[in-house]
């Protein structure tokens, strides 16, 4: 008998990062999440054609939040990795690879409005691979990236405005980014080549420009959540009105207490690294588990 099975979609995800289950101790106010994403397609006699694959992703967000007598701290830790693996491939295939970390504080001098300072830093986890076929048509790859290579650190002040933790914006009219790599991939550099913006045989690239964090998140309906990020940065020192963008967004929807949906749309634009718009769509059906 033939069996034709197509598009077999399971998430794990153990998860406690809406806001009716954020925990308040004190003056400190924390809340999580994290999940496991399981991915498989699988064909037999399809006449449409397809390969098999299987693919996995774990991520973990974390945030924590203190306020008192005016002072607001808050600050988050993101990652997530994921590989995909395809029938007869030899390699495995990254699907995600992000770590980040953001902390931002604030002293405010009227109504929702602070004088602030900021730190961010963004990397990967694992290798990352240029893949092209050699002249027998075998699959072959080049190391193109790897853990803090790149790292970006960012050191900013300027001004926070915040209506609550759902909703708040940071301008920094004076911002430092130092950009990071190994030189392994700089040294083999011809003249007028960058690796991420960084020149030949160097290790790091200094900037300094403005930034802008946007926050938002809420209830689009009873059941359905939503989370938007947007990150904003212009370097004074070369091409100021060439302005780097990073815009995540995220929509939950929670069809009963254990079978939900999620969808996930980033955009990232920054020319260093390449210069084309970048796009990332997820969208998954499964499981859910809440941890109160």
């Amino acid at each position: 008998m033939k069996k034709n099975f197509l598009l077999f979609f399971l998430i794990i995800s153990l998860n406690t990062f809406s806001q009716e289950e954020a925990k308040k101790d004190s003056l400190w106010t924390t809340r999580g999440n994290v999940a496991i994403l399981l991915n498989q397609t699988g064909f037999s006699d399809w006449v449409g054609g397809g390969t098999n694959n299987f693919s996995g992703t774990i991520k973990f967000d974390y945030e924590w939040e203190y306020e008192d007598k005016g002072w607001n701290w808050l600050s988050n830790f993101e990652s997530a990795y994921g590989l995909a693996k395809y029938k007869n491939a030899p390699f495995a295939r990254k699907i995600d690879d992000r770590i980040l970390l953001q902390s931002i504080i604030g002293k405010e001098f009227t109504k929702n409005l602070s004088f602030s300072a900021f730190f961010n830093f963004t990397s990967q986890i694992g290798n990352g691979y240029k893949y092209s076929k050699d002249s027998d048509n075998n699959e072959i790859r080049e190391l193109t990236t790897r853990i803090f290579s790149p790292a970006y650190f960012q050191l900013g002040s300027g001004f926070l405005w915040k209506k609550d933790e759902k909703l708040w914006v940071n301008y920094s009219p004076i911002a430092s980014r130092l950009i990071l790599v190994s030189k392994k991939f700089t040294q083999d550099l011809k003249s007028g080549d960058t690796y991420f913006g960084v020149l030949p045989n160097k290790s790091s690239r200094y900037e300094l420009g403005a930034n802008l964090t946007f926050h938002s998140e809420g209830n689009l309906l009873e059941n359905v959540k939503y989370k938007q990020d947007l990150k904003l940065f212009s370097n004074y020192l070369e091409d100021a009105s060439n302005v780097d963008l990073d815009y995540l967004a995220q929509i939950d929807v929670d069809v009963n207490p254990i079978l939900s949906t999620q969808l996930i749309f980033q955009l990232i634009y920054d020319d260093n690294a390449i210069s084309r718009l970048q796009v990332r769509e997820v969208f998954g059906v499964g499981l859910q588990l809440k941890l109160d």
